[in-house]
């Protein structure tokens, strides 16, 4: 090449780099893969939180909460699928596109940023993988310190509702495993899948053990895709903490230590699923000196959910007392809560919808294979007949045990007046015999009483038992239980039992109303009744 030419691209080249640079954008600290619907929140030392929206679809009513299961039988009995509602913390869009929504961490909190809010340890600083090793109470710490320095410094970019600021903490199990599914951007079909993408492309989304993924190594956050919410290592990398008591069957039975989330980096593959759940202690002992330290595990990490206030003012508190009724009589009739104390046939009916969706959804699924022939539509729609004819026999059974509990009930409040009228005259007998002192018949005359009273007691308690039972059927059947009943005392001309059945019925529909009985009271109005009659 003659000198030259060399001379002229060199020049060419040092003319190239004294021209301005185009600007390369730097992720902020924090936020490694920003999405322009990102929620941002500052943090000390010029890093960043960065949270995703999580919304319902249920649209901006007051008590607009999404019905969903958690659990998967492939955790057997510790994740037997069961049916909760959540709800937002915030709305979120105008108008028809309106929604609750809440905000969870896009990526599990980091190292870096446990060092900027909390001061150490030193080798966190600037550094990109999760943070684990704490305990519980240190993920809480980091969250009190945090959420004072944001009210501090930085309260008017916090997401409000009510016109009060939110907060961070710990996800509930729910909120969690709502996210982890891909919450309602995903179809229903997709949402009950154990993982939220195909198994082969696992790897492109969570660490797990293994050469084709961690090398058995903890990751830096944000290395892999999101989910479909646009949150990062959700079943994978670390376990993480949530704000939920581990119970068994999620919210009965007994409470023992916190409720972990996901998998990490040296979870089996074939382990990970959205459901997957472990119980955490809160304390370990430590061997070496024989105390009690809170515990704390190598892989196990944590990610914080944006709340707020459920009543943040009085004006919260008026909407939502006004639309409690018109929700209580209507979609929270379907939803766990209203379902736990409904009647049986309420309760099958739910389960005949959920199972009929179940149903239609594998009828389509089929469809669209163009796999249906006609023997196996025929036997499709025999499952669908056989669930209506399932719930119409529940309902029968339904109809004659209100009958029978009306009648055992009102037999025992008839009692129980028979028993209270007897009580006053024993009284006379028994100051009678005080004032003539006749001991041994005062002692008789106590001795009667008190079988008196344990007759009523016992009585009650059947009497109330009887409610109770009453309730767990439909108020159909119950009105059509008492409507019997009440054509029954007709036809024997028991006009003092007809009488008292609607003090029966009058108990009973309080009970109803509340779910609770109140045997003082009613053995009150049983025994002023009974002052009443001839």
């Amino acid at each position: 090449m003659k000198l030259t030419s060399v001379l002229t691209a060199t020049v060419c080249l040092l003319a190239i780099s004294l021209l301005p640079q185009p600007t390369v954008a730097k992720a902020p600290t924090g936020n490694p893969q920003p999405l322009k619907d990102d929620v941002v929140l500052p943090m000390p030392g010029g890093r960043v939180l960065a949270l995703r929206p999580v919304c319902l679809g249920e649209g901006n009513t007051a008590y607009a909460w999404k019905r969903f299961r958690l659990g998967d039988p492939a955790g057997g009995y510790k994740e037997s699928p069961t049916g909760v509602a959540l709800g937002g913390a915030f709305e979120v869009g105008q108008g028809e596109e309106q929604d609750w929504c809440y905000y969870l961490g896009k990526y599990e909190i980091s190292e870096d940023q446990v060092f900027a809010v909390l001061g150490g340890p030193k080798e966190y600083e600037n550094s990109q993988l999760p943070a684990r090793n704490l305990s519980w109470f240190e993920a809480e710490d980091f969250l009190r310190s945090y959420n004072k320095w944001l009210y501090a410094n930085a309260s008017e970019k916090v997401p409000a509702y009510g016109g009060v600021p939110g907060f961070l903490r710990l996800p509930t199990e729910s909120e969690w495993e709502f996210a982890a599914r891909g919450g309602a951007q995903v179809s229903s079909g997709a949402f009950d899948r154990k993982l939220p993408y195909k198994r082969r492309k696992l790897a492109q989304y969570e660490w797990f053990s293994g050469p084709k993924s961690s090398h058995n190594k903890v990751k830096k956050i944000g290395l892999l895709k999101p989910n479909v919410l646009g949150v990062h290592d959700m079943l994978g990398n670390v376990a993480e903490m949530t704000a939920s008591l581990y119970q068994i069957e999620y919210y009965q039975g007994r409470s023992g230590g916190y409720v972990a989330k996901g998998g990490h980096y040296l979870s089996d593959a074939r382990g990970l699923r959205s459901s997957l759940r472990t119980e955490q202690e809160f304390y370990s002992l430590n061997g070496a000196t024989k105390t009690v330290e809170p515990a704390k595990k190598q892989t196990l990490g944590f990610r914080p959910v944006l709340s707020s206030l459920v009543f943040p003012n009085r004006q919260v508190a008026n909407r939502m007392h006004e639309e409690w009724e018109n929700y209580r009589q209507g979609a929270g009739q379907s939803l766990p809560a209203a379902v736990s104390t409904s009647a049986t046939s309420a309760k099958t009916e739910v389960s005949k919808t959920d199972a009929g969706t179940h149903l239609k959804r594998l009828k389509d699924e089929l469809s669209r294979r163009g796999t249906v022939s006609a023997p196996v539509q025929q036997e499709l729609d025999l499952l669908a007949t056989s669930l209506a004819d399932i719930q119409f026999t529940i309902k029968q059974a339904e109809q004659d045990s209100a009958y029978s509990w009306v009648k055992i009930g009102a037999e025992q409040a008839f009692f129980i007046t028979k028993e209270a009228r007897k009580l006053p005259i024993l009284e006379q007998l028994i100051a009678s015999a005080l004032k003539s002192n006749r001991q041994p018949i005062v002692d008789k005359y106590r001795q009667r009483e008190a079988e008196i009273q344990q007759n009523i007691d016992q009585a009650m308690s059947s009497y109330t038992d009887s409610i109770r039972q009453l309730g767990t059927a439909s108020e159909l059947a119950i009105e059509g239980g008492f409507k019997r009943y009440t054509q029954f005392l007709s036809k024997r001309k028991a006009k003092r039992q007809s009488q008292l059945l609607t003090l029966v019925r009058k108990q009973a529909q309080e009970y109803l109303k509340i779910k609770r009985t109140n045997d003082e009271l009613w053995k009150n109005q049983f025994f002023e009744w009974s002052t009443t009659q001839n």
